[in-house]
């Protein structure tokens, strides 16, 4: 992963807030949910937790009232100055098995090597120790010009096992057909800098209407739809008590 420019990551999330009339309401909807799901569900009080790539640290607060020992990671200091380590994800400058649970969020897709990167979370994990991802994969570009990669459930499934995880206990896909439509919808109809007051005003009320629909139908209408296209995906994984017997390969 190469080096971010400071004023890229500045702008990145201190919270999952999930405004109805945003653009990315679908997207930060199911981050949310599946993190505050699996990371309520697994830590315990005084285990130690990584956020790697933590960003603005929007699940920080979480992870403390859990019980959790928190520290942040990231390539630069956020505008916070809160990240404890700075490091490229691939050579994180920290003792070997020393974290109970990393929490990795959105971040793959700016590796050039994602199979690095996980080789070294999964150093910095101790045996039986959890990892939770997320990543996306119907989602526009964004931080350019540091978005490389998308990842599918298979590319998990195939390197996780190589990588001193065992299999997946959880591999979600979260949205579907509709949500990702009502996503793009709202880049369409995003603001910039040069849109004026009335246009934000429209702007705002076409992408209240497209997510309220789509919010309205799409539990109703999921098993009829074919789930090629969802906005990310989420995954729970465990690392292999015994590492001698698995076969790391990258």
């Amino acid at each position: 992963m190469s080096k971010f420019d400071s004023r890229e990551l500045i702008q990145r999330r201190d919270a999952l807030k999930i405004p109805i009339h945003h653009g990315h309401f679908f997207v930060l909807r199911h981050i949310k949910m599946f993190t505050y799901t699996h990371l309520t569900s697994i830590i315990k009080p005084g285990m130690k937790v990584a956020d790697v790539g933590c960003g603005g640290q929007p699940l920080r607060n979480l992870i403390k009232s859990c019980g959790g020992n928190y520290t942040s990671v990231d390539i630069v200091q956020n505008s916070k100055n809160s990240v404890d380590i700075i490091a490229d994800i691939s050579s994180i400058p920290l003792p070997s098995k020393i974290f109970d649970v990393i929490i990795c969020t959105e971040v793959l897709e700016h590796c050039f090597d994602p199979q690095k990167a996980l080789l070294e979370l999964s150093r910095l994990l101790k045996p039986s120790g959890a990892i939770i991802i997320t990543t996306p994969f119907n989602f526009g570009l964004h931080e350019v010009p540091y978005d490389f990669i998308r990842l599918t459930p298979f590319y998990i499934e195939y390197w996780f096992p190589k990588l001193g995880f065992k299999a997946p206990n959880v591999l979600q896909l979260n949205g579907n057909e509709l949500e990702v439509m009502a996503t793009v919808w709202g880049q369409m109809f995003a603001p910039t800098e040069k849109t004026n007051f009335f246009l934000r005003g429209i702007f705002v009320i076409l992408r209240v209407l497209m997510n309220l629909i789509v919010l309205a139908v799409s539990d109703l209408l999921q098993p009829f739809l074919p789930r090629y296209f969802f906005l990310n995906m989420g995954c729970v994984a465990y690392k292999h008590s015994d590492i001698s017997s698995t076969s790391v390969e990258t």
